[in-house]
């Protein structure tokens, strides 16, 4: 077996820098990180992961990696994860990983030494999970479809939900329905995708200038909004938003302008957060399984680490339905302009 000792001397440097670079600490030159971690791919070295879990004193510990904690989607599935994790004996650790770099996620997740990872960071790269992989670190995908021994995933069928609201939509008789994107990930990809084949598959058009971009953020959409709205012209008959809370910052900014909701645009949302059914009006929405995807994962995990069943891991993707409320009412074929 490879150790550190020979990567360290095949590299040329000592072991404590080839420590900091695998576990992503200290201050080492980019020339000779990208030189070690040559090596270390090369010589297909795997580090000591129960060693460093010893070491760490973390054994019975769930790893929660998550590229954010913003907004009510993550406290449901954080909670979730956590009641599983109560019950079932595991302490629960969570790991932000903000803006880093795959190889920084990677080295935040083999130098943790938990016992088993949920992982929710699409910055997290293929060739990553497969080093990690190599570790034999039980592994369940939140955010990507992955398969694998002791690796599974828990989805959300997002294409599911997308066609449903934008078909109910339709139904209503909107027919210039815009799209309020979030962050470029796999959620927002599909859900996109799933409204423009809904579209095209009603004959619809999909407006160029009725697409916003608002990071899944609720300020962000109500800027963006305003933004658009500012601009005058024609307003589409309705919005479908890729999360509730963008859909909550653009029926504020709608309202503001004077524009009413419902009765002159429609706005739909996706997750069914808590405070949806809160919202003036109140929201209709996609029901996202979050608190079941959570549980199921942690479920998963657990299955995972204690080598019960099948060692190959599962994907799993769960159903969605839609939430009706009050944003939605049918369209009266009045044009609505955005000048106040």
């Amino acid at each position: 077996m490879v150790t550190i000792k020979d990567v360290a001397k095949v590299a040329g440097v000592a072991i404590s820098t080839v420590s900091n670079v695998i576990n992503n600490v200290g201050n080492v030159s980019e020339e000779t990180k990208k030189k070690v971690l040559a090596v270390v791919e090369n010589m297909n070295y795997v580090p000591n992961f129960n060693a460093r879990s010893l070491k760490a004193n973390k054994k019975n510990t769930v790893g929660l990696f998550l590229s954010s904690i913003q907004g009510d989607y993550y406290r449901v599935l954080t909670q979730a994860i956590h009641l599983q994790c109560k019950m079932a004996g595991f302490m629960l650790n969570i790991y932000v990983s903000n803006e880093n770099t795959s190889e920084e996620i990677y080295g935040m997740i083999v130098s943790s030494g938990v016992e088993g990872a949920i992982i929710m960071n699409e910055c997290l790269e293929s060739d990553h999970i497969k080093r990690i992989a190599r570790t034999g670190l039980p592994m369940v995908f939140l955010e990507r479809e992955c398969r694998g021994e002791k690796i599974s995933s828990v989805t959300i069928d997002n294409h599911m939900g997308t066609e449903l609201v934008v078909e109910y939509l339709i139904r209503l008789g909107h027919r210039r329905i815009g799209y309020i994107h979030g962050v470029e990930c796999r959620d927002d990809c599909e859900r996109f995708s799933a409204y423009k084949e809904t579209m095209e598959q009603n004959g619809l058009q999909v407006e160029p200038g009725f697409l916003l971009y608002a990071d899944f953020e609720e300020i962000r959409a109500y800027e963006e909004m305003c933004k658009f709205l500012r601009q005058g012209g024609k307003v589409p008959d309705a919005f479908f938003c890729a999360n509730d809370e963008m859909a909550g910052g653009c029926m504020r900014a709608l309202t503001e302008f004077g524009i009413r909701v419902p009765g002159q645009v429609s706005v739909a949302g996706f997750d069914n957060i808590n405070l949806a059914q809160y919202f003036v009006p109140a929201l209709t929405t996609v029901q996202s399984p979050v608190e079941e995807q959570g549980m199921k994962g942690a479920l998963e995990l657990f299955r995972l680490m204690r080598g019960e069943g099948e060692p190959e891991g599962k994907s799993l993707k769960l159903a969605t339905s839609i939430i009706v409320r009050d944003s939605c009412i049918r369209h009266v074929k009045a044009g609505c302009s955005s000048r106040q």
